[in-house]
C-alpha cells in the first residue's frame, strides 16, 4: 500500500511538472520577466522534489533496500528471541525447549535445589525439565515409572501405615514420606497441600522428585496418560 501511494505521488508531481512546463510555453507571450523568474523557481522546486521522491523510492523499494530491511528485521527478532529465551518460564523459553506447558511450583525433595525454592517445570514430549536460577535439570521420560498427584493428608496416612508395618518411612515416596510424616504433629493449618510426584529409576533404585503444587491448577496436566507411560519398558520384580 505504501509503495503504491509513493508511486502515485511521484506520478502526480511529474504530471504537475509537465503541466506547468507546457502551460509556460503555451502562454509565453503573456509573461513578463518577473513571471518567468517565478515560474522558473517553481519548476526547479517541483523538479527537485520529483527527483527526491524518485531517489527515496529507489532507496526504499529497491531489491537491495528490501533485502537489507528483511535482514535488519531478522536480526532484531533474533536478538529479541535470544533475550526472552533467557527468561525462565517465558513462552520463548518454552519454544526453545519445544515444551507445550510450563508451571511454577515449589521444590520439595530429590533435586539438587533447596527445599521450598520456586522452580519452573516444562512439559516436553520426551522429557521433563526443571529450572531454577542457573540450574537446568532434565528427566528422560523413558526413566519415569509413574506420575501422580497426592495430598499431604494422603501421604501422611500412607506414611503412618507404612511405619506401623515396620517399613522405613522414607521408602514411601522417598524423602517426601518422611518430610510429610514428620510434619504431621506440627501442622496447624487446615489447607490441604498437593504434591506432584515423578517416580523414576536411577541406578536400579526408585527415586521420587516431588514438587508442592497446591496453587498450580495446571499441575494435573503432567500425568501418565499424557506421556503414555504404559509404553515404557515393563519392570519385573521378585519379592
Amino acid at each position: 500500500m505504501k509503495k503504491f501511494l509513493h508511486l502515485m505521488i511521484i506520478a502526480l508531481v511529474g504530471l504537475y511538472f509537465i503541466y506547468s512546463l507546457t502551460s509556460t510555453f503555451l502562454n509565453i507571450k503573456g509573461y513578463n520577466g518577473a513571471d518567468f523568474i517565478v515560474l522558473a523557481i517553481i519548476l526547479v522546486i517541483v523538479a527537485l522534489f520529483e527527483g527526491f521522491l524518485i531517489l527515496l523510492y529507489r532507496r526504499t523499494y529497491s531489491t537491495e533496500a528490501v533485502e537489507a530491511r528483511k535482514q535488519r528485521e531478522a536480526n532484531r527478532k533474533r536478538e529479541k528471541f535470544d533475550a526472552e529465551s533467557k527468561v525462565l518460564g517465558s513462552r520463548v523459553r518454552q519454544q526453545l525447549f519445544n515444551a507445550d506447558l510450563c508451571i511454577k511450583v515449589k521444590h520439595t525433595a530429590v533435586l539438587p535445589i533447596a527445599e521450598g525454592a520456586e522452580i519452573f517445570v516444562y512439559r516436553c514430549t520426551d522429557k521433563v525439565i526443571f529450572e531454577r536460577a542457573q540450574d537446568t535439570i532434565e528427566l528422560d521420560i523413558n526413566k519415569v515409572t509413574d506420575i501422580l498427584i497426592e495430598t499431604d493428608v494422603e501421604i501422611q496416612k500412607s506414611w503412618v501405615s507404612s511405619a506401623r508395618g515396620a517399613i522405613a518411612g522414607d521408602n514411601l515416596f522417598g524423602s517426601l514420606g518422611a518430610i510429610i510424616g514428620g510434619r504431621a504433629k506440627e501442622k496447624t493449618s487446615t489447607v490441604i497441600e498437593k504434591y506432584l510426584i515423578f517416580a523414576y529409576e536411577k541406578n536400579d533404585e526408585q527415586k521420587y522428585i516431588t514438587l508442592e503444587v497446591t496453587n498450580e491448577p495446571n499441575a494435573n496436566l503432567f500425568n501418565s496418560n499424557y506421556y503414555n507411560l504404559s509404553n515404557n519398558e515393563r519392570r519385573f520384580t521378585s519379592l
